[in-house]
């Protein structure tokens, strides 16, 4: 991967470039890894359900959460 970072006069790091290309690769697994998590949160919560511990919603809540 070739980064490129960009300093101010003083040197400090202000931001850092990355290819077209090599940022559309990152913003792929960023989306998988956010998908990956909402499952995994999705999850644990069908289990809180099942066991009692967090009452089900109802679909039209859970559809004017979104």
């Amino acid at each position: 991967m070739d980064i490129q970072f960009v300093s101010d006069i003083k040197g400090k790091v202000k931001a850092v470039q990355v290819s077209l290309k090599e940022w559309q690769v990152i913003e792929k697994k960023l989306k998988a890894y956010d998908l990956a998590e909402s499952i995994k949160t999705g999850y644990k919560e069908m289990k809180r359900i099942e066991t009692g511990e967090l009452k089900a919603k109802r679909f039209e809540d859970f559809v004017n959460e979104l």
